[in-house]
């Protein structure tokens, strides 16, 4: 059953914002196309990439027995595990029915607000994973390429500074990329349901 059908079920039959909205055939795709059944499905395509990703980070903390890499891997998986966690919370917050005392303009608001904010604690939190996960990947493409420890590798001349110049361009890099990945995966849902808001509001 769609979200409208629901709306419509769970709501008072006197509600004119619902007859309105119903009635409308500019709104019809809210039936067909509904953006929340989307962002919904895609919720639950992030966080089964997630649990992937974190499989593939303990694969790298008990492989690469060295302390340093192991710290870079706990952190980011520590963070990837928040992310997963903020992302099935958000996904058991996006109900087809209509919470009471709310109508579907309010129930429509809430959910973009919410999935709003979610996202921007998302890219701004990455923001000081990205420094950590490019160094642990640095050091360990470095040691897996010199056969030498982390503390040899890390003395030779000019690897601080690469490693410098690699940071400059891979957290600005990784940020867009990310910023890309949740426009590909939300932005246009979010715009549909942006619409569907403002038309209601009219």
């Amino acid at each position: 059953m769609s979200i409208q059908n629901t709306w419509n079920e769970t709501n008072h039959p006197q509600d004119d914002d619902l007859a309105s909205l119903l009635q409308a055939s500019r709104l019809s795709k809210m039936s067909s196309h509904n953006p929340l059944e989307k962002i919904k499905r895609n919720l639950l395509i992030n966080m089964c990439w997630g649990v992937l990703i974190c499989i593939f980070y303990l694969f790298l903390l008990f492989y690469f027995r060295v302390w340093q890499i192991q710290l870079c891997v706990v952190l980011v998986l520590f963070f990837s595990l928040w992310a997963l966690y903020t992302a099935f919370v958000q996904y058991k917050r996006i109900h087809a029915a209509v919470l009471p005392g709310n109508n579907v303009l309010q129930e429509l608001k809430r959910h973009y607000d919410s999935i709003t904010e979610w996202m921007k604690i998302q890219q701004q939190v990455a923001l000081f994973i990205y420094p950590v996960s490019a160094t642990g990947g640095f050091m360990l493409g470095g040691i897996s390429g010199s056969n030498k420890s982390v503390e040899v590798f890390m003395n030779k001349p000019g690897i601080l500074l690469a490693l410098c110049i690699a940071l400059v361009i891979l957290v600005p890099a990784c940020w867009y990329v990310t910023k890309w990945m949740f426009n590909y995966s939300f932005g246009k849902h979010m715009k549909v349901l942006k619409e569907n808001i403002q038309m209601l509001e009219e």
